[in-house]
């Protein structure tokens, strides 16, 4: 992915710059099968599914949308949870419904977790007296249910200042563990590319104590760099949908689990806060279920306009 396509970008003013409510109103349907496991221990599961597709829509919108909601028909049929879309009454009509599928996605993320994805195909589809009208998605995803956790009440809070921004507008973030935990905060778009936040060559401490509420950008980066995060779109990009992951682990995580890449192995030139390059959280993902380290995740999704 990408550089100019992070929606949250740190800014470092003065200093070096290193880079439940009803469901939305959409034709669709979906046919999800139960396919093998994979040697990784998840489910793959197979789904299709299809929204409206309007004049108002772009490909890249609605590839988004079709995406999400076979993701979640995967996740329902596989998990046995009922996903509860939340409509938000976008006033521009091209985002129509995108955080529904995202927020229903992240509640199902709390019952299990996507390890691995292949999109099958996608594109316009054809309805009866309206040629283009439907926008599917074939969706091959790999699934594991959440792991019994010993300490049932270890878990992490992740807030946003605001859900919806307009391009230049301030964001703050708030991460707020139930134990004594190291925090690490991840960009993620649509696709599972993802980039780490935080912690960054500006603020290493990533500890934070149980109950504790870790805002960020931090104190020391305010006061020492006159550090915001101001929020961008993508390049040629009117509105854009991500989330904001947050992983807390009770002890500090590797850069071989985090990157992938031991120390020794990483770009010197890698400051912490550049993408890491595409379907990075899912590496991730897979990278932790492996790993005996205890951790726990949430997750909020955001959209920009332009001003």
């Amino acid at each position: 992915m990408n550089p100019a396509a992070l929606s949250l970008l740190l800014l470092l003013i003065g200093s070096p710059s290193h880079a439940e409510d009803a469901a939305p109103a959409e034709e669709k349907n979906s046919a999800v099968k139960i396919l093998k496991k994979d040697g990784s221990g998840c489910q793959w599961i197979e789904s299709k599914a299809s929204v409206s597709f309007g004049e108002s829509d772009t490909k890249h919108q609605a590839k988004a949308r079709a995406v999400a909601e076979a993701r979640s028909q995967a996740m329902e049929r596989f998990l046995g949870v009922t996903l509860n879309h939340q409509f938000v009454d976008f006033q521009q009509e091209g985002l129509k419904g995108e955080i529904g599928l995202t927020q229903s996605l992240l509640k199902a993320t709390r019952h299990g977790r996507v390890l691995k994805e292949t999109i099958l195909s996608h594109g316009p589809a054809d309805v009866p007296d309206c040629p283009g009208c439907l926008y599917e998605a074939h969706v091959r995803t790999c699934i594991v249910p959440m792991k019994d956790q010993a300490d049932k009440g270890f878990r992490v809070e992740l807030t946003l200042n605001r859900t919806q921004f307009v391009e230049g507008d301030e964001a703050e973030i708030r991460m707020t563990p139930s134990r004594d935990a190291y925090v690490y905060l991840f960009n993620v778009d649509m696709d599972w590319n993802a980039s780490l936040l935080y912690p960054n060559v500006y603020s290493k401490e990533n500890r934070v104590a149980a109950g504790k509420t870790l805002t960020y950008p931090t104190e020391e980066m305010r006061r020492t760099l006159d550090a915001k995060i101001e929020a961008m779109l993508p390049e040629n990009a009117d509105v854009s949908a991500e989330m904001i992951r947050v992983i807390a682990s009770k002890e500090p995580l590797s850069d071989d689990i985090l990157t992938g890449k031991s120390k020794k192995r990483r770009n010197k030139k890698d400051d912490g806060v550049e993408v890491r390059g595409e379907g990075t959280f899912l590496n991730l993902m897979r990278r932790l279920s492996r790993s005996h380290a205890e951790w726990v995740d949430d997750a909020a999704g955001f959209t920009i306009y332009k001003k």
